[in-house]
């Protein structure tokens, strides 16, 4: 499985990401950055990869989109690298199990929640 990463997402989370043994790509890697969350969607459908973002937007993307994508939103506040990377760690496995059955996940830190 490989893994998009919006540029808002920390470092942390791709070394995660690899560590469990995936491919995560940032934006700013492909020379990407600034685009528009609509052209994030296409990347990730032609890449094939799962976003990860901070940005609740995607949430709210043309249907066309939210039945191709698949999300991880993580929402927090304050965005904290070090919460994200633990969070994500810990909720690791049931995302990818809801990934399966659902296109997008709200991450919190009270668990997985659905849109």
């Amino acid at each position: 499985m490989n893994f998009l990463l919006d540029e808002n997402v920390p470092h942390s989370i791709k070394r995660l990401l690899q560590e469990k043994g995936y491919t995560a790509i940032t934006l700013d890697e492909i020379h990407k950055q600034g685009i528009s969350n609509g052209e994030v969607a296409k990347l990730s459908i032609k890449m094939n990869a799962v976003i990860i973002t901070f940005d609740s937007d995607f949430l709210r993307l043309k249907k066309e989109f939210l039945k191709k994508i698949k999300t991880i939103y993580i929402k927090i506040h304050p965005r904290d690298p070090k919460v994200a990377r633990e969070l994500l760690n810990s909720y690791f496995a049931p995302c990818m199990t809801c990934l399966e059955k659902e296109n997008i996940i709200i991450l919190t830190k009270q668990g997985i929640l659905k849109p």
